[in-house]
């Protein structure tokens, strides 16, 4: 029971730090391109790619730990 919770919070977590990680490059892009046509207009693009960022770091830390702690346990294999 806990190795399926412990592979479903990574999978999870795996799946929404990917659409991040995509929304972050996307931003990312409109952003250096809009900031030199419009520097004032990028800053909301600035805004969202770091967002995305840290949401997917957030969802990456996450999956790390809960993958480590419910590790199985040397004596129970």
């Amino acid at each position: 029971m806990v190795q399926a919770i412990r592979y479903l919070v990574v999978l999870l977590t795996g799946f929404i730090a990917g659409s991040r990680i995509v929304g972050a490059a996307q931003s990312w892009m409109e952003w250096q391109r809009w900031s030199a046509l419009d520097p004032s207009s990028a800053g909301a693009y600035r805004q969202s790619f770091l967002e995305n960022t840290a949401v997917a770091l957030l969802s990456l830390t996450i999956a790390a730990l809960v993958w480590w702690l419910l590790r199985p346990r040397a004596g129970s294999r």
